[in-house]
């Protein structure tokens, strides 16, 4: 499928209207974030979950499904503290909330490369001027290897220096390259990186139509 198709796809299985956005699984976390800082203000970012859920369900009339609770626990978390950006621990667990799944805080849960990015894009954007550390890029680096993932597009790019040992640098760079000629793998039989190239590019596909469906949400849901 390709970025566009996703794109549309996204679209219009996405929430329709404000209310749907509570309860409708594609609805993107930054929009939930925009739509109850403008009803509520900051303020919201101190409540109790439960108090949330209650003034959310009387301002726009509905539930909020579990997925959607995730989101916004995780969305708050970025908010309030600093160790989504510093503790692996808590990257882990904000990532696997952001990505609408529930944590579990007696096992570790290693995120997709897919959920890591998406992560990583969403905390910049909450926190613009707060710095990812080192210790979450290894992190992060890890979860790429655990996927057998080479090179590490867009939001991935910081953790691509953190398994250079494992992989050449050199592949790194071809992989790069052919991301950049929007290369596609063949499976011809004739390219030893088509795999990896498939990869990468399910990553920064999967980032695009995020994108895509948050521009799409915004205009539906906050015009």
């Amino acid at each position: 499928m390709n970025t566009l198709t996703s794109i549309q796809l996204t679209a219009s299985t996405g929430p329709q209207t404000p209310k749907q956005a509570f309860t409708n699984r594609e609805t993107h976390p930054l929009v939930l974030n925009l739509m109850l800082l403008r009803e509520f203000g900051s303020e919201y970012l101190g409540w109790e979950p439960e108090t949330c859920w209650l003034e959310i369900g009387r301002t726009w009339g509905t539930t909020i499904s579990e997925i959607t609770r995730n989101k916004i626990q995780a969305i708050r978390t970025c908010h309030v503290s600093d160790a989504p950006y510093t503790r692996w621990e808590t990257f882990e667990k904000v990532s696997l909330g952001l990505a609408g799944l529930t944590p579990k805080f007696d096992l570790i849960q290693m995120p997709t490369p897919h959920q890591a990015a998406l992560a990583l894009e969403i905390m910049s954007q909450i926190k613009e001027d707060t710095k990812i550390s080192t210790e979450v890029y290894k992190y992060v680096a890890a979860a790429m290897l655990d996927y057998g993932l080479s090179y590490g597009p867009g939001a991935l790019e910081p953790s691509n220096r953190y398994i250079a040992e494992f992989v050449e640098p050199m592949h790194q760079a071809q992989i790069k390259r052919a991301l950049d000629l929007k290369k596609k793998p063949t499976f011809s039989g004739r390219n030893e990186d088509d795999v990896q190239i498939m990869k990468s590019t399910s990553v920064k596909d999967f980032l695009g139509s995020m994108s895509g469906s948050l521009l799409t949400q915004v205009k539906k849901l906050l015009p």
